[in-house]
């Protein structure tokens, strides 16, 4: 089985792929990227106006770029195309933002569906807190999750691309602070040593979306 991973920020994703592979056993993955093919300045003029819904992903040397959501979808699109045409025969979106009506001929899994819905599924009534790039986001994603909950959540904002250890740390003792006993991390971009600092300095339970987006992805490939 061949898994097309789709990045909406650049490929090779050198911070993500070796942290999920051991999770997909069996699964030769192929990576296309949403901005691949633009130049500096064309990633550019896709940073949202204020207000906009904003992700936030990783480019090719390292740094980050903050995007508009609804202008990526027909990018994805291009980039799921193009996985597709290589041989995958599903495709994973590594971003847990909102990317709807994406079209394929083989079954396309996004972060956001699988990662969101196993951490809501494992939160049940405990109090969680969330974890995003970026405070342009914090208003987006709480009303998200007040919708998926049905009540409040806890947020806070730390950049997985350029924040150290210590300030990880402290975002994660900011929403213990609040009395909460999970901790999603919202954002591919986030690994499992992240998820340990943030749950060592919180004492709650950490949650990546990258790991429980990687396993759900790897459950339905099995049962496809």
């Amino acid at each position: 089985m061949i898994l097309g991973c789709v990045t909406i920020g650049q490929a090779p994703r050198v911070d993500v792929v070796p942290d999920i592979e051991p999770l997909l056993p069996g699964i030769r993955i192929v990576e296309r990227g949403a901005l691949d093919e633009l130049t500096p300045a064309e990633i550019a003029e896709l940073t949202p106006a204020e207000g906009r819904a904003a992700l936030v992903s990783r480019l090719r040397d390292g740094s980050s770029a903050v995007l508009d959501e609804e202008r990526m979808l027909p990018l994805v699109q291009r980039a799921v195309d193009a996985v597709v045409a290589d041989g995958a025969g599903a495709v994973l979106v590594l971003c847990t933002g909102h990317l709807p009506e994406l079209r394929s001929p083989v079954p396309v899994y996004t972060a956001e569906r699988l990662a969101r819905g196993a951490a809501a599924t494992l939160v049940g009534e405990d109090r969680l807190g969330v974890l995003v790039p970026t405070l342009r986001q914090v208003d987006d994603i709480a009303a998200r999750w007040r919708h998926d909950l049905g009540r409040r959540v806890s947020i806070g904002a730390v950049d997985p691309y350029t924040a150290d250890d210590a300030e990880l740390a402290s975002a994660a003792r900011g929403l213990a602070a609040e009395g909460v006993d999970w901790i999603f991390l919202d954002c591919i971009g986030y690994s499992e040593r992240m998820a340990s600092i943030v749950q060592d300095a919180s004492g709650a339970r950490a949650l990546t979306a990258r790991g429980l987006a990687a396993r759900m992805a790897a459950a339905a490939v099995a049962t496809a």
